[in-house]
C-alpha cells in the first residue's frame, strides 16, 4: 500500500455556455462513466449461465501481502442428537468460513488435532485444556445441537484456552429453524469476533451486485455477504445496473421500459419505479429519509439532486455546474456527499455539504478517479482509480486528501463498499484472468477474499447498511 498527498487545487475552467451537441456528449459521457465498472468488469470473461452458476460459486480464497498477526483458534467437530447429519457439516462448514474471512484468526487444520476428543465436554471443568495449548491454540470452540420437531437447538461456545476458562459471549444458544440455523451461527460468529476486537461481526448482513448471463441480460442479485443465499431482484429482460442499499431493499436503474429509470425493489415484492424523468436516472444514495440521484433533466447535464425516496419528486438541486456531476455517496451523519465531477478536465473526488455548499475538490492523483463510498465511521471515503496499463485500483482518502493504495499488481479491482461497521470492503476484481468476481478485504487492505467463483461478469458490490 502506498500513501500520497494533496496537492494545491486548479482553478476550474470558467465558461458555462455550451451547445446542444457538446449538451448531449455530456450525457453520453455520465452514463459511461457511471456504467464503466459494469461494462468492463461484465464485459470479460465466463459469463453466468444462470442463478445456479452464482450459488455454486461459493468459495473461500485467501490473498493477502504481508498479514498483521492473526489469533490461533481451534474448532472442535461439533456433536449432535436427531435428524440429519449434515446439519453438524452445515455449521462447521459456516463457522469455519466466516472466521476465516473474518481476517482475525488462523484455524488450527483438522489434522493437528492428534489427540482423543471423546473425553471433553461442554464445560471448562471438563476440557483438557493442555491437549489445546500444544497444538497452538489459544481460543476453542465446542458445540453440540440437537433436532426435534423441525428446530434446531444449537449450542456454541468459545473457551480461552491459557486460562481455562469459557468466554462470557454476547450470545446465547439458540432454538431455530433449519433454514435459520446459518444465521444463527453467523451471529455466534459475530460474537465471538467482538469478544475479540470490542466491534460486532458483520456476518448475516448482505451484499447488492450486477450480473451478465449468458443470455446477454444483466439483472440485480442480492446474497449473504459470505456469498449463499442467493436472491435474483430482475426479471425483466432488460439491462439493469448500479444497484444501492434503501430502507428495506434495493435501488436501481433499469432500462427495462427505454430510459434509464430509477426503481426501488423491496423484500417480497416486485421493483417499483421511483424516478422516470426524461435522461439518465441514477447512482441512488439514501440516508435516513434523504435520497440523492444523478439526473440528466431533459437529455441536459448531469447533476445531482435530491428526491423523495418514494415518489422521485425533487426536493433540491445540489449541484449545477457545466460539469458532469454524477455519484452521490453520503456521510454516515447525513451531513456531507462525496461525489464525483469532471469540472476540473478528468473525473475526480469532491465533497460538498449536504445543501450543495462547500463544493471542494478531494482528489488530485491519477486522471480517472470515480465510485466514492463514504465510510461508516466518518474518516475516509473509498474510490477507484485509474493506473497504468488502464487497471484500475481501490485507494481511501481522508477529508484532507491524504491517499492509501488498498489494491495493487492484481488485475483491475473497482467499485468498493463499506460493510456497516466500516471494518471490511466488498469490491469487484478481474485478478483471476477472466471477467470480475466480488471479493471482500479488511479495511486496510488485507485478507484479499473471493467470495464468489463460477462464472464472472460481476459488477457493482454494494454492502447492505
Amino acid at each position: 500500500m502506498s500513501r500520497t498527498s494533496p496537492i494545491q487545487a486548479q482553478p476550474p475552467r470558467s465558461t458555462r455556455t455550451m451547445s446542444s451537441r457538446i449538451k448531449t456528449l455530456i450525457v453520453t459521457f455520465a452514463v459511461a462513466l457511471l456504467t464503466l465498472t459494469w461494462a468492463a468488469s461484465a464485459a470479460l470473461g465466463q459469463d453466468l449461465n444462470t442463478d445456479q452458476d452464482i450459488q455454486d460459486g461459493i468459495a473461500i480464497d485467501i490473498r493477502g501481502g504481508i498479514r498483521r498477526a492473526t489469533i490461533p483458534l481451534a474448532i472442535s467437530p461439533i456433536g449432535g442428537q436427531g435428524g440429519d447429519p449434515s446439519i453438524s457439516r452445515e455449521i462447521m462448514e459456516t463457522l469455519t468460513r466466516d472466521l476465516m474471512i473474518s481476517g482475525y484468526f488462523t484455524l488450527i487444520p483438522r489434522d493437528q488435532i492428534f489427540f482423543d476428543l471423546g473425553s471433553d465436554g461442554m464445560t471448562a471443568s471438563s476440557i483438557n485444556f493442555q491437549n489445546w495449548f500444544n497444538i497452538g491454540a489459544s481460543g476453542l470452540v465446542k458445540g453440540t445441537y440437537r433436532e426435534a420437531s423441525g428446530q434446531v437447538k444449537l449450542d456454541l461456545r468459545l473457551f480461552k484456552v491459557e486460562s481455562g476458562v469459557q468466554a462470557n459471549l454476547n450470545w446465547k444458544p439458540e432454538s431455530v429453524s433449519r433454514i435459520q440455523l446459518r444465521q444463527a451461527v453467523h451471529r455466534f460468529a459475530n460474537a465471538v469476533i467482538e469478544h475479540y476486537t470490542g466491534n460486532r461481526g458483520v456476518f448475516g448482513t448482505k451484499i447488492a451486485f450486477a450480473a451478465r448471463t449468458k443470455t446477454n441480460e444483466k439483472h440485480i442479485y442480492t446474497m449473504d455477504m459470505d456469498g449463499a443465499n442467493l436472491t435474483r431482484v430482475t426479471r425483466n429482460g432488460a439491462i439493469n445496473i448500479l444497484p444501492s442499499w434503501g430502507r428495506g431493499g434495493v435501488y436501481f436503474t433499469s432500462y427495462q421500459d427505454g430510459n434509464p429509470n430509477l426503481y426501488f425493489w423491496r423484500w417480497g415484492g416486485k421493483p417499483q419505479l421511483v424516478s422516470g424523468h426524461e435522461g439518465l436516472n441514477a447512482g441512488a444514495s439514501q440516508c435516513k429519509d434523504k435520497l440523492l440521484v444523478t439526473l440528466s433533466k431533459n437529455g441536459t447535464n448531469t447533476d445531482i439532486y435530491q428526491i423523495h425516496p418514494n415518489t422521485g419528486a425533487i426536493e433540491a438541486r445540489l449541484t449545477d455546474h457545466w460539469g458532469i456531476d454524477t455519484s452521490p455517496s453520503w456521510s454516515a451523519d447525513c451531513s456531507k456527499v462525496a461525489f464525483v465531477s469532471d469540472r476540473a478536465g478528468s473525473p475526480q473526488i469532491y465533497v460538498m455539504d449536504a445543501d450543495g455548499s462547500n463544493q471542494r475538490r478531494l482528489t488530485f492523483e491519477g486522471d480517472y478517479n470515480t465510485s466514492p463510498d463514504w465510510s461508516p465511521r466518518g474518516n475516509s471515503i473509498l474510490y477507484t482509480r485509474r493506473g497504468a496499463g488502464n487497471n484500475f485500483d481501490i485507494y481511501s482518502v481522508d477529508l484532507k486528501g491524504y491517499s492509501e493504495r488498498l489494491t495493487e499488481n492484481q488485475g483491475s479491482n473497482k467499485d468498493p463498499s463499506w460493510s456497516p461497521n466500516g471494518q471490511y470492503i466488498v469490491f469487484a476484481s478481474t485478478r483471476d484472468g477472466g471477467g470480475a468476481r466480488i471479493y471482500i478485504m479488511t479495511a486496510d487492505g488485507q485478507f484479499q477474499t473471493l467470495i464468489t467463483r463460477n462464472g464472472s461478469g460481476y459488477a457493482t458490490p454494494v454492502w447492505s447498511r
